[in-house]
This record gives C-alpha cells, sequence and structure tokens, in this order.
C-alpha cells in the first residue's frame, strides 16, 4: 500500500512539472533573465543550448565572434568605444569556453551578467606579457619606472599584493639603497650624519636590516666624547675605510709624531691600532706591545 501511494506521488510530480515545461516552456526551464542584448532568444533556447550540454561555444562565437570582440557589434557595426584589450584577450584564449567566464541570465542589464576570468585561460606567451593588458595599472614610483620584466617575476594572477620582489631585478640599481628606502633610515646619529652617497649596503645585506654587517665596535668604541657623527672621523663623500682623529682635540700631526717618538713608538700613523677606546689605560698596555714590534722590526 505504501508503495502505491509513493508511485502515485511521483507520477503525479513528473507529470505536473512535463506539463509545465510543455505550457510554459520559459518559465519553467529558464534560470533568469537574460540581459537586454539577449532578449530576443529567451523564447530560442537551442539558439545558445543544447540539450544536455549547456551554452555551447561554438554556437557563442557564430554571433560573437572573438576576432571582433571589443571592435565591433554583432551586427557589424563599429563599437562607438573600442576596447582593444578586450579584442587581445580574447584572441588569444586557448580551449575556449565561454562559459567559464560569461554568465547569463542574472538580469536585463549587461552590468549583471557575471564575468569570472582565469588568466589561464590565456595563450602562454601573453600570459608573459602583462603590460599587454595591465600598463595602465603600474605605479609611477621609481622601481616601476625602471623595471622592464614582466609583473609575474613579482605579483601573481590573483591580486598584485602580496607581491614577492627580488632585488636582483633592480640590476645595476641593486646597490642604489637610498632611491626607496630613504623613509627607513634610523634616526640616530649615526644614520643622520651619513651622506646621501653613502648607501645602506656597506653595512647592511639585502636580506633583512638586522643583524647589520658593521660593527663598530671592532673598531673603535664610541662614548661621550667620541659620539657615532661619521663626519668627525671620516670624509663622509668618499668612503669609510680612511678616518684621522686630527679632527678634534688638540691633535695635530707634529704633535702626535713628538709624542710618539718620545715614547718609542715609530709606527702611530693607524690609530686606533692602539686607540680603540677613549680610555687612556687601554692604549698604554697596547703601546708597550707595539714599541717591542717596532724595535723586533728595527
Amino acid at each position: 500500500m505504501v508503495k502505491n501511494r509513493t508511485l502515485i506521488s511521483f507520477l503525479i510530480t513528473f507529470c505536473s512539472g512535463l506539463a509545465g515545461i510543455i505550457i510554459f516552456p520559459y518559465y519553467t526551464v529558464n534560470p533568469g533573465v537574460l540581459i537586454e542584448n539577449h532578449l530576443m532568444l529567451k523564447n530560442d533556447s537551442l539558439t545558445c543550448h543544447s540539450l544536455g550540454e549547456g551554452a555551447e561555444t561554438e554556437k557563442c562565437i557564430n554571433c560573437h565572434q572573438l576576432s571582433k570582440i571589443g571592435q565591433r557589434l554583432v551586427d557589424g557595426r563599429e563599437q562607438k568605444k573600442v576596447n582593444s584589450k578586450s579584442n587581445l584577450l580574447h584572441q588569444s584564449i586557448i580551449n575556449i569556453r565561454c562559459f567559464d567566464c560569461h554568465t547569463e541570465h542574472n538580469g536585463f542589464s549587461r552590468e549583471n551578467a557575471t564575468i569570472k576570468f582565469r588568466h589561464d585561460v590565456l595563450s602562454l606567451d601573453l600570459q608573459k606579457e602583462c603590460t599587454q593588458c595591465h600598463s595602465p595599472q603600474i605605479p609611477a614610483d621609481d622601481i616601476h619606472r625602471t623595471l622592464t620584466m614582466n609583473c609575474a617575476e613579482c605579483h601573481g594572477t590573483e591580486a598584485w599584493k602580496p607581491s614577492h620582489f627580488k632585488l636582483e631585478l633592480l640590476g645595476e640599481r641593486l646597490n642604489e639603497c637610498r632611491s626607496c628606502h630613504e623613509n627607513k633610515q634610523p634616526a640616530d646619529a649615526l644614520h643622520r650624519g651619513l651622506d646621501k652617497a653613502i648607501q645602506c649596503v656597506q653595512s647592511h645585506t639585502t636580506e633583512e636590516w638586522k643583524p647589520s654587517t658593521f660593527d663598530h665596535s671592532k673598531y673603535f668604541l664610541f662614548d661621550n666624547n667620541h659620539p657615532s657623527n661619521c663626519s668627525d672621523c671620516h670624509d663622509v663623500n668618499k668612503t669609510f675605510e680612511t678616518y684621522t682623529c686630527y679632527s678634534c682635540h688638540e691633535h695635530n700631526p707634529a704633535k702626535i709624531e713628538k709624542e710618539h717618538l718620545k715614547e718609542g713608538i715609530r709606527n702611530f700613523s693607524d690609530c686606533v691600532e692602539c686607540h680603540r677606546s677613549g680610555t687612556e689605560k687601554e692604549a698604554q698596555g697596547k703601546q708597550q706591545k707595539k714599541r717591542v714590534r717596532d724595535r723586533n722590526d728595527n
């Protein structure tokens, strides 16, 4: 008895659905309102669809010829505003399936049509030529004005950010750190005293800011009387490999020579060899060793 009721219920439902399709095919099968330019096809689904196949690409391009998309309308008239980017894209699509990107039946206005574009539908050649479509979106900063390579070297196809920038791409400009990192320069006395000709790579790596590769304490320790003001000891317009101590105190070459010769020290051109800080006693111990070395050398 229960089986009979189930069968009867199924037959009633099936027949009702079949009758609806026969009497009201458009309202029964149609998944939604077509855009205005396709509205004339609402009662002729087979113009776009095949039974059991959905919307077929071959039927789409019967009206929408790929070589004319973005250039001319379906009726042959030239578009008021030519879209060369759209034309380029459609001519470069491989394994074309229009419904991969375009959906219909979403409403009367063409803006309601859903476009789900994916870069992998394009030819491999065009995928490597991002600027063919994205040149208006290239930032106007120094980096992007300099680079000539493909955007894909740093950016993905899903979104512009995050990017994966590679400093090697800068080529000859790799060491021009300040052109990009000026706002990241620390505000301490050491960095404030640097001339603009000095580049970050003299102390930092391109992998990260810290730890710095430069340790000034290996050469001389800063203190209250010897602050980290580079220009006191170095010519900041040249290189930090040379220095002088004659910029401060009572130092002058003649007096330094007299004082050191009196102590028996003849090789005193490299001050920090003995004077690694402003502490006098530290220098005295090293001066004694230096005297011994100078005697042995002679």
